[in-house]
């Protein structure tokens, strides 16, 4: 009885933390989205001084390691540095797998990421500040789902989830 009970006391444990799991997954979406926002400041800001070339701005993005993308732009700088006959949009297709492997973002902010890198360098800085602008507005509104997400999905699955795992339990019992 005492094994049955203990092994009911895991089952509500894990399921506990599963649902904790998904929910921490909803908020460090959020959170790394305004990283990505703050990082597109940044490069806006280099790019307004029209000194730093896009190897140098990955570059310096890449060292910043506080952001968990770092190893995106620093795989970016990589392959423009040590591949010269490559074109953007392979090297951007390459490196683009560590944004899916090593964050919480979804298709729709890898795809504004994709979108605003393959159009840096083709016009003038006005008009870079300006796409950079209007990727950071639609990130923006993304942060807002997300926040939405949190307060309606995250806890509903950290609540369902819980109670599926207390209700097995019962069931056991």
């Amino acid at each position: 009885m005492q094994i049955k009970i203990f092994l009911i006391g895991i089952l509500v444990g894990c399921s506990y933390l599963i649902g904790e799991y998904i929910y921490k997954s909803y908020i460090n979406r959020n959170r790394q989205i305004n990283d990505l926002i703050r990082v597109l400041e940044i490069m806006r800001m280099d790019l307004s001084f029209g000194l730093y070339t896009l190897e140098e701005i990955f570059s310096r993005i890449g060292e910043k390691k506080e952001f968990q993308f770092y190893r995106f732009f620093k795989s970016m700088e990589y392959e423009l540095k040590n591949y010269p006959g490559k074109t953007l949009e392979d090297i951007l297709e390459s490196s683009s797998e560590t944004l899916h492997k090593y964050t919480y973002l979804q298709k729709k902010e890898v795809d504004e990421v994709k979108k605003l890198i393959l159009t840096l360098g083709k016009s003038d800085i006005t008009s870079q500040q300006r796409i950079i602008d209007l990727s950071v507005e639609n990130l923006k509104k993304l942060t807002s789902e997300t926040t939405e997400d949190i307060n309606k999905k995250g806890i509903l699955y950290k609540k369902l989830i819980t109670f599926i795992g207390i209700g097995l339990g019962i069931i056991l019992i």
